[in-house]
């Protein structure tokens, strides 16, 4: 367990460096395993690896033991629990490697409304080096108290908003001087950056994510195949919130509002009452590896189907579809909004309709994701769609 000064230390400057906390043993068969499999779900270089660029092995890499196994080591996932405050859940599985003449990469933070492992309100990186990330090799800068937990946002909605971030001055960054086995926690928020890698070595980290059990993404989870939960222990499958070898094909929205009725949802019909939506498609405005978000999907068919579109969407739960899961989303339709003017085959109904008409649903799984939805205990963001957000993710 993390002592109160480590956590305090956290909270006020957005990351925690831990010495040695990853034993060598681990390291090595961290290392033997990786050499089975090269990084090439991500190239940010220009050429074939290992060429000079930035490389990544992430997606569901974790199928192999000899990998997953890190993801919960007890140091990491307790810690993460510590600096959470809940049970974390794994959202990124990602091993990096900065190849000789691999380019620096600019200050930032990852806090991202758009992107799976980004769109929680309470997640953090786990950072292990695998090598020495030295003035040579190229070191990974933090910026102490850049990450502003003030700018977080409860207006009264289900979900919180977030004020733009600010951007620190050059100055404020400073290198912790990250060296093999050493393990680095880092807020979402805490802006940070990389220097290019002059040396002849490769520079190589695991760069893992953990978000808050409560905290679900914006944006749905990174679906994890349900090889990587076999490869995981008893004691390591509750980190992964979601898992399934079946894809995501479908996604629909819960359109929810309050009347003199309670809670109610829009319904629509076609051969049976089902939730607006329709097939999801992954969307490349801003192409990654951590696909999971089918935001555009969703508001394409709130388009056609309704003629409105939603501002943001968040998201609810997976629920099986027979040969596919289906990512639902939900919208609280506010007091001032203009009734929606809709065919007559769409219907709002509450709690009590959805359980009593069960036999005419689609699907079945309506009313639990309402009560997910209604749930006080989640904290949820805005999710969107990327290219909402390359306009200005901070706008809703």
């Amino acid at each position: 367990m993390l002592t109160p000064e480590q956590i305090t230390q956290y909270e006020e400057q957005g990351f925690l460096l831990l010495r040695k906390a990853i034993d060598e043993a681990s390291l090595a068969r961290f290392d033997a395993a990786v050499a089975q499999h090269p990084p090439l779900d991500g190239n940010t270089g220009s050429g074939v690896y290992p060429e000079p660029g930035r490389y990544t092995l992430a997606k569901s890499c974790a199928e192999d033991p000899d990998l997953a196994f890190i993801a919960e080591y007890p140091t990491i996932v307790n810690g993460a629990r510590d600096l959470l405050g809940d049970d974390p859940r794994l959202t990124a599985f990602v091993y990096y490697d900065r190849t000789p003449g691999g380019g620096p990469i600019p200050s930032h933070n990852d806090y991202k409304r758009w992107r799976p492992v980004g769109s929680s309100m309470n997640w953090l990186f786990t950072i292990i080096a695998l090598s020495d990330f030295d003035a040579e090799s190229g070191p990974l800068y933090v910026a102490p108290g850049s990450h502003r937990p003030d700018r977080i946002q409860d207006r009264g909605e289900r979900v919180l908003s977030l004020l733009p971030a600010i951007k620190p001055d050059a100055g404020e960054f400073i290198d912790p001087e990250l060296a093999r086995g050493d393990l680095l926690f880092m807020n979402m928020h805490l802006w940070h950056r990389a220097g290019g890698n002059n040396s002849k070595q490769h520079r190589v980290g695991i760069f893992n994510k953990y978000a808050a059990a409560n905290a679900i993404p914006a944006t749905g989870y990174y679906l994890f195949n349900d090889g990587v939960y076999n490869a995981l222990s008893d004691a390591g499958k509750p980190l992964l919130a979601v898992h399934s070898d079946k894809p995501i094909a479908t996604t629909r929205v819960l359109l929810h509002r309050r009347s003199e009725n309670g809670s109610e949802l829009l319904m629509t019909h076609e051969n049976a009452w089902s939730l607006p939506g329709g097939p999801a498609w992954v969307e490349q405005s801003i192409p990654d590896w951590d696909h999971g978000n089918y935001i555009a999907a969703i508001q394409s068919h709130m388009d056609e189907q309704l003629k409105i579109r939603t501002p943001w969407v968040s998201y609810v739960g997976d629920y099986d579809e027979g040969d596919h899961l289906c990512r639902v989303y939900a919208y609280d339709m506010p007091d001032h909004a203009h009734p929606i003017i809709h065919p007559s085959a769409n219907t709002w109904m509450n709690r009590e309709e959805l359980e009593n008409r069960q036999d005419e649903l689609a699907f079945g799984y309506e009313p639990r994701a309402l009560s997910e939805w209604l749930r006080t205990d989640r904290v949820r963001g805005k999710g969107l769609s990327q290219a909402a957000s390359r306009i200005d993710q901070y706008a809703y």
